[in-house]
């Protein structure tokens, strides 16, 4: 249909009527925003539309620049109803309502659209009752976390994301997602994960969000540029939860670190914490360490006579009073059989391992019951301390275990220093 009243064009924004299928309608006269489009370009908006977009005074702008969402994706169609997110000039988005219809402009046809802001009631229950559009549905039934952000605040979240976060969507629409989810002190996370994402278009990261109640979550997250008309109009963020597979991979860990009866450290683990303990030495020789290689005496008979049972029962006794011998920062660990180590931190001189061997062996001593049937046992001793003449943690625990036969040699109870006597 002709324009009737053959405007001239006076620019965005001059407030000139257009003609619609209803008759002539002055913007500035509107009650609400309204904005008019062509060919992907606001060619008129009214003071209301400006005040609401932040765009006061703004030059030529792309409808894409202002609009994202469920509408308008489709900019050239005439669609009559939608919802959307009005991308402010600065600030948050706003969740808007509207309405669009073909009208005539200066200069050909152009559509016609009303904005209203969303109240809070319409955007707390926004996507999670009846049908959304196609997009949201298709989002909704992913299995994993996500949502769509707009320099760094949240356009749209599905399903998942609600439930594995437990917000809302209206409580998550406009606010910053790191806010939401982001744990203090990983701001580092999200320079990283935008940096690789403007260099190769994608990133990903293992790491721990935080849910609406505070509880942490492990989560794999993926992020990749959202790309409108081959620009980039913000991010693509996925949430996977990792939780079982990383409680699967502690239990591995922790089960190749640890004996399995008594739960102390393994060998493996224990010679890695020699390890490191050796290194603290080079830096700090004023904060000297020591091992204690012990064997119980007797072990095999109470096997023998008593079972098995009997003999686990018996390590699982020996381990829980060598950790009450000793302080948290020392290691206890168990090598096998009846062999058991002991690492001692910050041990200066001999004087004090020795008083450890001591105390070590008036805990073991004491009578442990099985059934009707009384155990006594009492432990064979090596210590070796730590110094520059070791250059690897086997070298000392091979010479803790020679000191520990030399002290079995010399009958039960007892211990031994590597080298000279202490």
């Amino acid at each position: 249909m002709e324009s009737g009243i053959g405007l001239g064009m006076d620019g965005p924004g001059s407030g000139v009527a257009p003609e619609t299928e209803q008759g002539t309608v002055g913007l500035d006269q509107m009650p609400c925003a309204a904005v008019v489009e062509r060919d992907g370009m606001i060619v008129g908006w009214n003071v209301l539309a400006r005040r609401l977009s932040g765009y006061e005074g703004a030059g030529p702008l792309a409808s894409k620049q202002l609009f994202v969402g469920a509408f308008p994706l489709q900019m050239g169609q005439f669609r009559q109803r939608f919802d959307c997110l009005l991308l402010r000039q600065h600030g948050r988005p706003i969740p808007v309502s509207g309405a669009a219809q073909p009208v005539d402009w200066p200069g050909g046809r152009a559509r016609l659209i009303l904005l209203m802001e969303r109240g809070e009631a319409d955007l707390s229950t926004a996507g999670e009752e009846g049908h959304g559009t196609f997009l949201e549905d298709l989002l909704d039934s992913a299995p994993e976390a996500m949502a769509i952000t707009h320099r760094g605040c949240v356009l749209h979240v599905n399903r998942e994301f609600v439930r594995m976060f437990g917000y809302s969507k209206g409580e998550c629409i406009g606010e910053d997602l790191d806010d939401l989810v982001m744990w203090d002190g990983r701001a580092h996370e999200t320079e990283m994960l935008l940096h690789t994402v403007k260099e190769v278009g994608r990133a990903s990261i293992e790491t721990v969000r935080r849910t609406r109640s505070g509880s942490p979550v492990d989560v794999s997250v993926l992020c990749a540029k959202v790309l409108i008309g081959g620009d980039a109009m913000g991010l693509f963020v996925t949430f996977r939860d990792i939780s079982d597979q990383k409680r699967a991979e502690e239990r591995l860990r922790h089960t190749s670190l640890h004996d399995g009866l008594t739960g102390l450290a393994n060998r493996t683990l224990f010679t890695e914490r020699v390890r490191l303990t050796m290194s603290r030495l080079q830096r700090r020789p004023d904060r000297g360490f020591a091992i204690l290689f012990i064997d119980l005496d007797g072990f095999k008979q109470v096997n023998d006579t008593l079972g098995h049972a009997a003999g686990d029962a018996l390590l699982l006794t020996v381990a829980r009073r060598l950790q009450e011998s000793l302080r948290p920062q020392d290691t206890v660990a168990r090598f096998g059989g009846d062999e058991f180590a002991v690492l001692l931190d910050e041990a200066s001189g001999g004087a004090e391992p020795g008083r450890v061997a001591e105390r070590i062996q008036a805990k073991l001593q004491r009578v442990v019951q099985w059934g009707e049937a009384q155990i006594m046992i009492s432990a064979s001793i090596g210590i070796v301390l730590g110094g520059a003449q070791y250059g690897t943690a086997e070298e000392m625990v091979a010479d803790a275990d020679l000191a520990m036969y030399r002290a079995k040699a010399g009958g039960r109870g007892r211990h031994e220093f590597h080298g000279a006597a202490r």
